[in-house]
Parts: C-alpha cells; structure tokens; sequence
C-alpha cells in the first residue's frame, strides 16, 4: 500500500472528524494576506479562481435583493474556507458576497493549487464532503431559526449557533463572544427589526443570561440559554400542529 493510500484509508477510518483546512493550505507555504474590515473578497456574479481560508476574523455571505435589502446567509471565522461553492461549479460564478467583518488573516489558494494537492492526497476531498455538509446543516439550522415565532428564540439560535463553532464551551459557563454584534447586526442575521431584537435582547438580559455593552456580548448562563431556546422551540412547534 502507498502512502498516498495509507493517509486516505486512515481518513476514511476516521471520516467523522471535522475538515482541517489548515493541513490543506499549509502544503502551499504561503504566509497569510492581511485584509482589512469592510473589504469586500467577491461579489455576487464574479468568477472566483481562488479559495480563501480563513486564519483570523470573521466574514459575512449575503446578497442584496434588487429593492437594495441585504440578506445575510452565513457567517464564517477562523479555520472555514470561503469560495468553495464555485469550485465545482461549471460556470464558477459567485452566489453571493463575502465581506470582512474584522480584519482577517488569509491563505488564497488557485483552483489549480487545489486540485494539485487533492490529486497527491485525496484525503482532502473528504473535507470537501464535509465542508458542503456543514453548509448544508447550518442552512437547516438557520431554517429552523426563522420558522421560530419568537424572536428572542431565533437570537438565541443565533447566539448559540456561533458559540458552538467559534467558541471553547468545555469548561465554562461565562463566555465572552470575540465577534461585536450591536442590536442591528443581530438583527440582520435573524431577519427582524432592529426594535424588535432590543426588547427581545433587554428580556434576556433581564433573566441575566447575556449581556451587551457597546457590542461586547457576554454569555453569562450558556446552560441556561440553550435550556431557553429548547423550550422556546416546544412550544413554537406546538403552537404549529
């Protein structure tokens, strides 16, 4: 057996485990590019050639509905790798736009780079399955979210949905998020009114579950949130049948 063959037969044995990008893009030894926040990587409709990783910060996927309302679609920080929806697209045309949120450290690889590393270890290409798979369950989750009646459960799917892929939760209760979030953005990525998160985000904050202070948002009682978003959405698919 070749090594080749060993490390992807050793994958496949281990075909549950998370993607790791960072082995991908190390094989480029290539130092990270600095992109500064608000810079838009693609738009909607561009013909990408290139898969960008994410080492730091956080960048939005939306797109903007011809009436000029943006639609924010996904959220991605370190260790995801945006573009690779084009990859195996005939026509490799943006469907969305991803701008950065912070300022980020990234890995830009060819589509050509790509397919030289996976041709010499395809191991890789059970990340790719698994990178459209956790797309494709963070659309359900997102779906699910938004069937939501309630508001302040939809932040909570939103709150908790990110501490889960960004954050360390083994050990703590009190977590602080190192993404800002004000009202309004909340707002954005749920789909309601500015007005609407605020009274839902000052109930919360009530019950002493998180806090918000200039964007800063502390998880104080991470139990007790997910305890408040299972019973939120009992009773919302119960109010449905």
């Amino acid at each position: 057996m070749t090594d080749t063959s060993k490390a992807f037969n050793d994958r496949l044995s281990h075909i549950w485990e998370p993607p790791n990008f960072f082995s991908l893009v190390a094989a480029i030894k290539r130092p990270p590019a600095s992109i500064k926040k608000g810079r838009i990587l693609f738009s909607d409709g561009d013909v990408l050639e290139r898969l960008h990783y994410i080492q730091e910060g956080f960048v939005e996927l939306y797109r903007v509905s011809e009436e000029g309302k943006e639609t924010i679609s996904y959220l991605y920080g370190p260790g995801y790798v945006v573009g690779l929806r084009a990859l195996l697209s005939k026509d490799k045309i943006a469907k969305h736009n991803a701008e950065a949120l912070t300022d980020l450290k990234v890995i830009s690889i060819s589509h050509g780079e790509y397919f030289d590393i996976v041709s010499k270890y395809p191991a890789f290409i059970i990340d790719l399955t698994h990178y459209f798979m956790d797309r494709l369950e963070l659309t359900e989750r997102t779906f699910e979210g938004f069937i939501a009646t309630d508001v302040t459960t939809r932040i909570a799917y939103f709150l908790l949905d990110f501490v889960m892929r960004f954050c360390e939760t083994d050990k703590f209760q009190t977590i602080t998020l190192p993404l800002p979030f004000t009202h309004q953005r909340i707002a954005e990525f749920i789909g309601s009114s500015r007005e609407t998160v605020t009274l839902s985000i000052q109930r919360l904050e009530k019950n002493g579950i998180l806090t918000i202070k200039k964007g800063k948002v502390t998880i104080n009682k991470l139990s007790e949130l997910k305890k408040y978003a299972q019973i939120n959405k009992k009773k919302n698919q119960e109010s449905s049948l």
